[in-house]
Protein backbone atom coordinates (compact mmCIF):
# COMPACT_ATOMS: atom_id res chain seq x y z
CA UNK A 1 0.00 0.00 0.00
CA UNK A 2 2.39 2.45 1.02
CA UNK A 3 4.57 1.64 -2.08
CA UNK A 4 1.40 2.41 -4.04
CA UNK A 5 0.96 5.59 -2.62
CA UNK A 6 4.35 6.82 -3.59
CA UNK A 7 4.07 5.45 -6.86
CA UNK A 8 1.27 7.82 -7.34
CA UNK A 9 2.36 10.76 -5.61
CA UNK A 10 5.89 10.26 -8.04
CA UNK A 11 4.45 9.19 -10.78
CA UNK A 12 6.15 11.66 -13.83
CA UNK A 13 3.68 13.99 -15.71
CA UNK A 14 3.57 13.09 -19.76
CA UNK A 15 6.33 14.45 -21.85
CA UNK A 16 5.47 15.95 -25.36
CA UNK A 17 7.94 15.34 -28.56
CA UNK A 18 8.03 17.21 -31.29
CA UNK A 19 9.56 17.75 -34.41
CA UNK A 20 10.76 21.30 -35.86
CA UNK A 21 8.16 22.38 -38.85
CA UNK A 22 9.20 21.26 -41.69
CA UNK A 23 10.77 18.14 -43.47
CA UNK A 24 13.23 16.42 -41.28
CA UNK A 25 15.58 13.95 -42.55
CA UNK A 26 15.60 9.96 -41.75
CA UNK A 27 17.76 10.39 -39.05
CA UNK A 28 15.86 12.84 -37.13
CA UNK A 29 12.44 10.98 -37.22
CA UNK A 30 14.42 8.00 -36.13
CA UNK A 31 16.14 10.29 -33.18
CA UNK A 32 12.72 10.88 -32.12
CA UNK A 33 10.95 7.72 -32.61
CA UNK A 34 14.12 6.34 -30.38
CA UNK A 35 13.10 8.87 -27.80
CA UNK A 36 9.77 7.96 -27.61
CA UNK A 37 9.45 4.49 -27.05
CA UNK A 38 12.79 5.15 -24.67
CA UNK A 39 10.71 7.30 -22.57
CA UNK A 40 8.22 4.60 -22.64
CA UNK A 41 10.60 2.16 -21.19
CA UNK A 42 11.75 4.87 -18.50
CA UNK A 43 8.07 5.31 -16.87
CA UNK A 44 7.31 8.51 -18.80
CA UNK A 45 4.02 8.84 -20.25
CA UNK A 46 3.55 10.70 -23.87
CA UNK A 47 1.55 13.35 -24.16
CA UNK A 48 -0.27 14.05 -27.50
CA UNK A 49 0.35 17.98 -27.56
CA UNK A 50 2.59 20.34 -25.75
CA UNK A 51 -0.33 21.87 -23.12
CA UNK A 52 -0.58 18.49 -21.96
CA UNK A 53 2.65 17.85 -20.79
CA UNK A 54 4.78 19.32 -18.36
CA UNK A 55 8.18 19.04 -20.34
CA UNK A 56 8.73 19.06 -23.82
CA UNK A 57 11.94 17.50 -26.14
CA UNK A 58 12.09 18.77 -29.48
CA UNK A 59 14.05 17.64 -32.72
CA UNK A 60 15.24 19.93 -35.21
CA UNK A 61 17.93 19.69 -38.05
CA UNK A 62 20.83 22.64 -38.12
CA UNK A 63 23.52 22.88 -40.58
CA UNK A 64 25.96 20.06 -38.92
CA UNK A 65 23.63 17.70 -37.74
CA UNK A 66 20.31 17.42 -35.25
CA UNK A 67 19.39 19.83 -32.31
CA UNK A 68 17.52 18.53 -29.12
CA UNK A 69 15.95 20.94 -26.92
CA UNK A 70 14.64 19.87 -23.51
CA UNK A 71 12.06 22.93 -22.38
CA UNK A 72 9.78 23.05 -18.96
CA UNK A 73 10.31 26.36 -16.88
CA UNK A 74 13.47 26.69 -18.30
CA UNK A 75 15.27 24.94 -21.43
CA UNK A 76 18.59 22.60 -22.23
CA UNK A 77 19.41 21.79 -25.36
CA UNK A 78 22.72 20.58 -27.49
CA UNK A 79 23.36 19.21 -30.74
CA UNK A 80 24.93 16.25 -32.27
CA UNK A 81 26.84 15.79 -35.33
CA UNK A 82 25.38 12.94 -37.98
CA UNK A 83 27.10 10.19 -37.86
CA UNK A 84 27.36 6.28 -36.16
CA UNK A 85 26.92 7.14 -33.03
CA UNK A 86 23.69 9.79 -33.61
CA UNK A 87 21.34 7.56 -31.84
CA UNK A 88 23.01 6.48 -29.19
CA UNK A 89 24.53 9.69 -27.80
CA UNK A 90 21.48 12.19 -28.65
CA UNK A 91 19.17 9.97 -26.61
CA UNK A 92 21.54 9.25 -23.74
CA UNK A 93 22.02 13.28 -23.81
CA UNK A 94 18.16 14.25 -24.31
CA UNK A 95 17.55 11.83 -21.05
CA UNK A 96 19.83 13.83 -18.89
CA UNK A 97 18.64 17.33 -20.48
CA UNK A 98 15.24 16.07 -19.64
CA UNK A 99 16.35 15.55 -15.79
CA UNK A 100 17.70 18.44 -15.32
CA UNK A 101 14.80 20.38 -17.16
CA UNK A 102 12.08 22.31 -14.44
CA UNK A 103 8.94 21.05 -15.24
CA UNK A 104 6.64 23.71 -16.08
CA UNK A 105 3.20 24.67 -13.94
CA UNK A 106 0.49 22.10 -16.30
CA UNK A 107 -2.39 23.52 -17.61
CA UNK A 108 -6.34 22.89 -16.77
CA UNK A 109 -7.03 21.24 -20.28
CA UNK A 110 -9.20 18.13 -19.98
CA UNK A 111 -6.71 15.23 -20.01
CA UNK A 112 -7.09 13.08 -23.23
CA UNK A 113 -7.70 8.87 -22.67
CA UNK A 114 -4.57 7.25 -21.64
CA UNK A 115 -3.69 4.05 -23.39
CA UNK A 116 -0.93 1.24 -23.41
CA UNK A 117 0.85 -0.53 -26.33
CA UNK A 118 1.67 -4.23 -26.11
CA UNK A 119 3.50 -5.91 -28.96
CA UNK A 120 3.70 -9.19 -28.75
CA UNK A 121 5.60 -10.47 -32.07
CA UNK A 122 5.67 -9.28 -35.48
CA UNK A 123 5.56 -10.73 -38.91
CA UNK A 124 8.76 -11.63 -41.01
CA UNK A 125 8.73 -8.52 -42.62
CA UNK A 126 9.10 -5.86 -39.86
CA UNK A 127 9.84 -5.81 -36.27
CA UNK A 128 7.95 -5.34 -32.47
CA UNK A 129 10.05 -2.24 -32.95
CA UNK A 130 8.57 -1.06 -36.00
CA UNK A 131 4.93 -1.91 -34.88
CA UNK A 132 5.14 -0.25 -31.49
CA UNK A 133 6.35 2.82 -32.85
CA UNK A 134 3.38 3.03 -36.12
CA UNK A 135 0.64 2.18 -33.16
CA UNK A 136 2.29 5.11 -30.72
CA UNK A 137 2.05 7.48 -33.34
CA UNK A 138 -1.15 6.48 -34.45
CA UNK A 139 -2.54 6.75 -31.19
CA UNK A 140 -1.11 9.81 -30.43
CA UNK A 141 -2.79 11.84 -33.51
CA UNK A 142 -5.78 10.62 -32.20
CA UNK A 143 -5.22 13.66 -29.07
CA UNK A 144 -4.30 10.13 -26.28
CA UNK A 145 -2.16 9.91 -24.41
CA UNK A 146 0.48 6.98 -24.33
CA UNK A 147 1.62 5.64 -20.68
CA UNK A 148 3.56 2.43 -20.14
CA UNK A 149 1.91 -0.96 -19.62
CA UNK A 150 1.76 -1.14 -15.79
CA UNK A 151 0.71 2.65 -15.43
CA UNK A 152 -3.08 1.92 -15.31
CA UNK A 153 -4.49 2.49 -19.12
CA UNK A 154 -7.21 3.23 -19.75
CA UNK A 155 -7.09 0.15 -22.35
CA UNK A 156 -4.38 -1.92 -23.92
CA UNK A 157 -3.91 -1.55 -27.89
CA UNK A 158 -2.29 -4.89 -28.57
CA UNK A 159 -0.69 -6.37 -31.81
CA UNK A 160 0.56 -9.78 -32.83
CA UNK A 161 2.32 -11.51 -35.68
CA UNK A 162 -0.11 -13.67 -37.61
CA UNK A 163 1.52 -15.31 -40.89
CA UNK A 164 2.49 -12.17 -43.24
CA UNK A 165 0.08 -9.64 -41.40
CA UNK A 166 -0.76 -8.10 -38.07
CA UNK A 167 -3.67 -8.55 -35.91
CA UNK A 168 -4.55 -5.81 -33.62
CA UNK A 169 -7.07 -5.93 -30.58
CA UNK A 170 -8.20 -4.09 -27.94
CA UNK A 171 -8.38 -4.90 -24.19
CA UNK A 172 -7.93 -3.81 -20.75
CA UNK A 173 -5.07 -4.97 -19.66
CA UNK A 174 -2.90 -7.73 -21.23
CA UNK A 175 -3.37 -10.81 -20.06
CA UNK A 176 -6.79 -10.08 -22.09
CA UNK A 177 -5.11 -9.41 -25.27
CA UNK A 178 -6.06 -11.54 -28.19
CA UNK A 179 -9.98 -11.34 -27.52
CA UNK A 180 -12.14 -10.45 -30.40
CA UNK A 181 -12.60 -8.24 -32.48
CA UNK A 182 -9.39 -9.51 -34.27
CA UNK A 183 -8.71 -6.67 -36.84
CA UNK A 184 -6.25 -7.63 -39.60
CA UNK A 185 -3.28 -5.06 -41.06
CA UNK A 186 -1.38 -6.22 -43.89
CA UNK A 187 2.80 -4.68 -43.66
CA UNK A 188 3.86 -2.88 -46.63
CA UNK A 189 7.54 -1.64 -47.24
CA UNK A 190 8.89 -3.62 -43.20
CA UNK A 191 5.82 -1.04 -42.20
CA UNK A 192 2.29 -1.84 -40.85
CA UNK A 193 -0.03 -0.14 -43.80
CA UNK A 194 -0.84 2.83 -42.32
CA UNK A 195 -4.63 3.03 -44.18
CA UNK A 196 -5.48 -0.09 -42.46
CA UNK A 197 -3.64 0.68 -39.26
CA UNK A 198 -5.61 3.90 -39.08
CA UNK A 199 -9.23 2.14 -39.96
CA UNK A 200 -8.62 -0.57 -37.53
CA UNK A 201 -7.30 1.77 -34.68
CA UNK A 202 -10.41 4.10 -35.45
CA UNK A 203 -12.51 0.93 -34.97
CA UNK A 204 -10.75 -0.26 -31.94
CA UNK A 205 -11.16 3.48 -29.93
CA UNK A 206 -15.18 2.78 -31.25
CA UNK A 207 -15.06 -0.50 -29.38
CA UNK A 208 -17.01 -0.06 -25.80
CA UNK A 209 -14.39 -0.66 -22.78
CA UNK A 210 -14.11 -4.29 -22.11
CA UNK A 211 -14.23 -4.92 -18.27
CA UNK A 212 -11.59 -6.73 -16.64
CA UNK A 213 -12.14 -10.21 -15.75
CA UNK A 214 -14.24 -11.52 -13.11
CA UNK A 215 -13.41 -14.15 -11.08
CA UNK A 216 -16.27 -16.80 -11.15
CA UNK A 217 -16.07 -19.10 -7.90
CA UNK A 218 -18.89 -22.29 -8.44
CA UNK A 219 -21.59 -23.16 -6.52
CA UNK A 220 -21.71 -26.73 -6.55
CA UNK A 221 -20.53 -28.87 -9.32
CA UNK A 222 -21.93 -29.31 -13.25
CA UNK A 223 -21.50 -32.19 -14.82
CA UNK A 224 -20.94 -30.40 -18.24
CA UNK A 225 -19.37 -27.38 -18.87
CA UNK A 226 -21.86 -24.16 -19.82
CA UNK A 227 -20.55 -21.31 -21.45
CA UNK A 228 -21.65 -17.86 -19.39
CA UNK A 229 -19.30 -15.72 -20.96
CA UNK A 230 -16.84 -14.82 -18.05
CA UNK A 231 -13.26 -15.75 -17.86
CA UNK A 232 -11.42 -16.61 -14.86
CA UNK A 233 -8.73 -14.69 -14.25
CA UNK A 234 -5.37 -16.07 -14.78
CA UNK A 235 -2.97 -15.59 -12.14
CA UNK A 236 0.32 -14.41 -14.24
CA UNK A 237 2.41 -11.18 -14.36
CA UNK A 238 1.62 -8.78 -16.67
CA UNK A 239 4.17 -7.89 -19.33
CA UNK A 240 7.77 -9.03 -17.72
CA UNK A 241 10.31 -6.67 -18.54
CA UNK A 242 13.51 -7.81 -20.14
CA UNK A 243 16.14 -9.11 -17.78
CA UNK A 244 18.74 -6.47 -15.99
CA UNK A 245 21.97 -6.89 -15.28
CA UNK A 246 23.51 -4.39 -12.71
CA UNK A 247 27.21 -4.24 -10.53
CA UNK A 248 27.28 -2.42 -7.57
CA UNK A 249 30.14 -1.25 -5.64
CA UNK A 250 29.82 0.19 -1.90
CA UNK A 251 31.24 1.78 1.27
CA UNK A 252 30.04 1.47 4.97
CA UNK A 253 30.00 1.03 8.62
CA UNK A 254 29.09 -2.47 10.56
CA UNK A 255 28.73 -2.16 14.00
CA UNK A 256 27.94 -5.38 16.41
CA UNK A 257 26.72 -3.46 20.21
CA UNK A 258 30.09 -2.39 21.19
CA UNK A 259 32.07 -1.35 18.15
CA UNK A 260 32.04 -0.71 14.52
CA UNK A 261 34.11 -1.46 11.79
CA UNK A 262 34.79 -0.13 7.85
CA UNK A 263 33.51 -1.89 4.97
CA UNK A 264 33.59 -2.19 1.57
CA UNK A 265 31.51 -4.86 -0.70
CA UNK A 266 30.46 -5.66 -4.55
CA UNK A 267 27.19 -6.75 -5.80
CA UNK A 268 25.65 -8.86 -8.78
CA UNK A 269 21.93 -8.20 -9.56
CA UNK A 270 20.06 -10.29 -12.52
CA UNK A 271 16.72 -10.25 -13.00
CA UNK A 272 13.62 -7.38 -13.69
CA UNK A 273 13.84 -3.66 -12.95
CA UNK A 274 11.41 -3.15 -11.65
CA UNK A 275 10.76 -6.19 -10.10
CA UNK A 276 11.90 -9.76 -8.41
CA UNK A 277 16.04 -10.65 -8.98
CA UNK A 278 18.86 -12.91 -8.18
CA UNK A 279 21.45 -11.37 -5.69
CA UNK A 280 25.08 -12.22 -5.79
CA UNK A 281 26.64 -10.20 -2.84
CA UNK A 282 30.45 -9.96 -1.56
CA UNK A 283 31.64 -8.07 1.57
CA UNK A 284 34.68 -7.58 2.94
CA UNK A 285 35.22 -5.76 7.00
CA UNK A 286 38.85 -5.70 7.89
CA UNK A 287 39.55 -4.75 11.04
CA UNK A 288 42.54 -4.61 14.02
CA UNK A 289 43.46 -4.20 17.44
CA UNK A 290 46.63 -4.66 19.56
CA UNK A 291 48.92 -7.14 18.23
CA UNK A 292 45.97 -8.84 16.21
CA UNK A 293 44.32 -7.48 12.84
CA UNK A 294 40.91 -9.53 11.17
CA UNK A 295 39.73 -10.15 8.22
CA UNK A 296 36.45 -10.96 7.51
CA UNK A 297 34.70 -11.69 4.08
CA UNK A 298 30.98 -12.57 3.19
CA UNK A 299 29.68 -14.61 0.43
CA UNK A 300 26.54 -14.31 0.17
CA UNK A 301 23.34 -14.84 -2.63
CA UNK A 302 19.56 -14.36 -2.16
CA UNK A 303 16.33 -12.72 -3.84
CA UNK A 304 15.74 -9.04 -3.94
CA UNK A 305 12.77 -6.90 -5.39
CA UNK A 306 12.63 -3.48 -6.32
CA UNK A 307 10.10 -1.22 -6.59
CA UNK A 308 10.03 1.86 -9.03
CA UNK A 309 7.57 4.73 -7.53
CA UNK A 310 9.49 7.03 -10.28
CA UNK A 311 11.90 7.41 -13.39
CA UNK A 312 14.16 8.65 -10.52
CA UNK A 313 13.93 6.57 -7.50
CA UNK A 314 13.51 3.04 -6.81
CA UNK A 315 12.86 1.24 -3.99
CA UNK A 316 14.56 -2.20 -2.57
CA UNK A 317 14.23 -5.04 -0.29
CA UNK A 318 16.74 -8.07 -0.33
CA UNK A 319 17.52 -11.11 1.65
CA UNK A 320 21.09 -12.64 1.42
CA UNK A 321 22.44 -15.58 3.04
CA UNK A 322 25.98 -17.33 2.95
CA UNK A 323 29.00 -17.93 4.42
CA UNK A 324 31.19 -15.56 6.39
CA UNK A 325 35.34 -16.02 6.71
CA UNK A 326 36.75 -15.32 9.57
CA UNK A 327 40.75 -14.35 8.86
CA UNK A 328 43.26 -13.54 11.73
CA UNK A 329 46.52 -13.20 12.31
CA UNK A 330 48.54 -12.03 15.67
CA UNK A 331 51.46 -11.16 17.17
CA UNK A 332 54.57 -14.06 16.10
CA UNK A 333 52.81 -14.99 12.79
CA UNK A 334 49.92 -16.67 13.92
CA UNK A 335 47.57 -16.85 11.10
CA UNK A 336 43.91 -18.64 11.42
CA UNK A 337 40.32 -18.35 9.79
CA UNK A 338 36.97 -19.74 11.14
CA UNK A 339 33.40 -20.47 8.72
CA UNK A 340 30.06 -19.24 10.10
CA UNK A 341 27.07 -19.36 8.17
CA UNK A 342 25.85 -15.43 7.93
CA UNK A 343 22.21 -14.18 7.15
CA UNK A 344 21.25 -10.79 6.05
CA UNK A 345 17.87 -8.17 5.26
CA UNK A 346 19.17 -5.22 3.22
CA UNK A 347 16.64 -2.27 2.51
CA UNK A 348 17.39 0.94 0.81
CA UNK A 349 16.78 3.00 -1.71
CA UNK A 350 18.35 4.55 -5.57
CA UNK A 351 18.23 7.28 -7.12
CA UNK A 352 18.84 7.86 -11.01
CA UNK A 353 21.96 9.77 -11.59
CA UNK A 354 22.27 9.55 -15.28
CA UNK A 355 21.98 6.62 -18.29
CA UNK A 356 22.57 3.39 -16.57
CA UNK A 357 24.05 4.32 -13.21
CA UNK A 358 22.20 4.87 -9.83
CA UNK A 359 23.22 5.61 -6.34
CA UNK A 360 22.52 3.69 -3.76
CA UNK A 361 21.99 3.67 0.08
CA UNK A 362 21.56 0.61 1.97
CA UNK A 363 20.55 -0.46 5.75
CA UNK A 364 21.75 -3.77 6.31
CA UNK A 365 20.60 -6.03 9.56
CA UNK A 366 21.20 -9.13 10.17
CA UNK A 367 23.91 -12.19 12.25
CA UNK A 368 26.40 -14.72 11.95
CA UNK A 369 26.76 -18.12 13.30
CA UNK A 370 28.42 -16.72 16.27
CA UNK A 371 30.27 -14.04 18.51
CA UNK A 372 33.82 -14.21 18.19
CA UNK A 373 37.05 -13.15 20.61
CA UNK A 374 40.27 -13.24 20.34
CA UNK A 375 42.90 -13.34 23.30
CA UNK A 376 46.30 -12.42 23.52
CA UNK A 377 48.41 -13.07 26.18
CA UNK A 378 44.92 -14.19 27.94
CA UNK A 379 43.19 -10.80 27.89
CA UNK A 380 40.61 -9.76 25.38
CA UNK A 381 41.70 -7.43 22.58
CA UNK A 382 39.21 -8.00 20.52
CA UNK A 383 34.98 -9.15 20.28
CA UNK A 384 32.43 -8.84 18.04
CA UNK A 385 28.66 -9.89 18.30
CA UNK A 386 27.03 -12.04 16.10
CA UNK A 387 24.06 -9.41 15.45
CA UNK A 388 25.28 -6.58 13.40
CA UNK A 389 23.70 -3.22 11.24
CA UNK A 390 25.28 -1.60 9.01
CA UNK A 391 24.76 1.35 6.46
CA UNK A 392 26.46 2.21 3.01
CA UNK A 393 26.16 4.13 0.24
CA UNK A 394 27.69 3.28 -3.23
CA UNK A 395 27.27 3.17 -7.01
CA UNK A 396 25.97 0.64 -9.55
CA UNK A 397 25.58 0.36 -13.34
CA UNK A 398 23.09 -1.50 -15.08
CA UNK A 399 22.26 -2.64 -18.91
CA UNK A 400 19.39 -4.82 -20.60
CA UNK A 401 21.19 -7.60 -22.51
CA UNK A 402 19.91 -7.24 -25.84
Amino acid sequence: MIVAVLALALAPAPVYVESAPGPIPGEGRSLRDQLMLRLLEEGYPLAPSAEHATRTLRVEVTTDGLRVEASGSDTRSFEVATGPVLPLEAVHRAMEALDEVTPRVPTEAEPPPRYAVHVDSAPPETSPEAVRRALVHTLLARHSTIVPIDADPEAVFCAEGEGDALTLTRSADVEGCGQVPRLTVEVEASEPAQVQLDDSVDTLMTTPKSTRPVVVEPIAPRPTTTNTGLRVERETEPDPRRTAVRIGVRTGIYGRLSSADAAIGTSLRVGREPGPAGIFDLLFVPASATDISIFETSIGAGFGWMWSVSPVVGLHLQSVGGLQIHRFRQRGGQTGHRYDWTAEVPIGASFRLARHLRLDLLVRGGRTGRSREHRVDDVVVWSRNAWRIGASVGLSYGWRPR
